[in-house]
């Protein structure tokens, strides 16, 4: 009964209950849109890290990553990849050869980190090959319909990952780095490093492919070659890796994993993705504290209106409620009434807002929110200028309590200034 009554209650006045609901409604669809645009550029982030860049584990020698000479290799690396390999949820494993170099082409030079690899065994680890220019960049870039036209052009001037059949040496090189080299297909490139005996060496290699991703700053710094060619010239075996790269089938494994390898390999490295950019994982995880503070504050807000809206309510009932009170109804059902209502008017906003804040995230978490004007800012720093939006249930349902707690919270004062009033002297109020 007291539920229905309270329920009644809220409707005694449509405008101001409807102003109220309207305003707690505007405040989930921003908060809920917001959170969600949040999470969906931080999960897309580091999904196109995983797959472009470091993959999900790596492992090296203890010292590499802190001084990465090359004679830091990881021992017996071919059997050690075999081995991981095996292990349940591996999907892939790589072996690389990672120098810093000097590249150079007939407009200038700049310093890359060269990635020696196996472009069959890399392809399960990182995606770089399916970053290359494709036939759609052409037909957008130059006007191309024929598709023989296209076809031809990308053969000739947009290149491949490797190409098998090519003796010569090879390099995929960046978007961003092409540019800076002045490097177009076919360009030839002049690498220069030091070798494990400390001389000086050099190799010409010639642009195979340009790959484009959502990073500059990659883009700009890493480039690749087959693993055989740059151990000829810096003098490392071919069974020789600074750098053995894991992708797993499951993100949520890979914890687990790290944990496993690191106790049946004590003395190697094992980082996870997180630590390897771990400005990545620190914004995974204070995003999941500041989505829910940004909420607390927009609910903080909406509950000193709920507050000040529920005062009038006892203020204009006070004759009412001092009858109630007379007639023999106790304070507890006086003050549960009271929060049934501030309850009601909360949840019934929250829950219209969540709906259309859950529509909104839908559509644009299918179709993208296209900030293609901003890319290059986005870009500088490592995100995708292509928004989708993305939250999970556990949000929502937090979200809901959080209505309800804002609800009783904000029903508190009100309903304490109500039980305070004096029945006989509440009777006499003319209101």
């Amino acid at each position: 009964m007291l539920l229905s009554i309270a329920w009644k209650n809220v409707w005694r006045n449509r405008m101001r209950s409807l102003i109220v609901m309207i305003a707690v409604t505007i405040g989930m669809i921003g908060g809920i849109f917001s959170s969600a645009v949040f999470k969906g550029m931080s999960d897309q982030r580091v999904k196109e890290a995983i797959k472009y860049e470091t993959s999900h584990i790596q492992i090296h020698h203890p010292q590499f990553m802190e001084n990465q000479e090359l004679g830091f290799t990881v021992g017996s690396s071919r059997q050690l990849a075999a081995d991981i390999r095996s292990i349940p949820g591996v999907r892939s494993v790589s072996r690389r050869l990672e120098v810093p170099v000097m590249i150079k082409s007939t407009a200038t030079g700049t310093g890359v980190q060269l990635m020696g690899i196996d472009p069959g065994k890399e392809k399960g680890v990182t995606a770089i090959h399916e970053a290359l220019y494709d036939s759609a960049d052409v037909a957008e870039h130059y006007g191309f319909t024929d598709p023989e036209k296209i076809h031809s052009f990308l053969r000739d001037s947009v290149g491949e990952y490797f190409r098998e059949s090519s003796r010569a040496r090879q390099i995929v090189i960046g978007e961003e780095l092409a540019e800076q080299l002045k490097a177009d297909i076919k360009t030839k490139l002049v690498v220069n490093l030091q070798t494990t005996d400390g001389s000086l060496s050099g190799g010409v290699f010639r642009v195979a492919g340009i790959y484009r991703i959502t990073n500059s700053t990659f883009e700009n710094t890493v480039a690749f070659v087959k693993k055989e060619a740059l151990a000829e010239l810096t003098g490392l075996d071919t069974a020789s890796a600074h750098e053995i790269a894991i992708r797993v089938d499951d993100n949520r494994q890979v914890d687990l994993l790290v944990d496993q390898l690191s106790q049946k390999y004590p003395g190697l490295s094992v980082m996870s993705w997180k630590e390897i950019q771990p400005e990545l994982g620190m914004i995974t995880q204070w995003l999941d504290v500041m989505l829910y503070f940004i909420m607390v504050i927009i609910l903080l807000a909406l509950g000193f209106g709920i507050v000040n809206t529920m005062l009038m309510v006892v203020m204009e009932r006070v004759k009412e409620l001092g009858m109630l009170m007379a007639i023999g109804m106790n304070r507890a059902r006086v003050f549960g009434m009271i929060m049934l209502e501030t309850i009601f008017l909360s949840i019934t906003g929250g829950v219209i807002g969540m709906v259309l804040a859950g529509l909104l995230i839908r559509y644009f978490g299918n179709h993208g929110i296209n900030l293609e004007s901003f890319a290059r800012g986005f870009e500088a720093i490592g995100y995708n200028p292509m928004l989708y939006p993305q939250i999970g249930m556990p949000f929502y349902l937090t979200i809901t309590g959080l209505i309800i707690l804002t609800a009783i919270v904000a029903s508190i004062y009100p309903a304490v200034k109500a039980l305070r009033m004096n029945p006989a002297e509440a009777l006499r109020i003319e209101i």
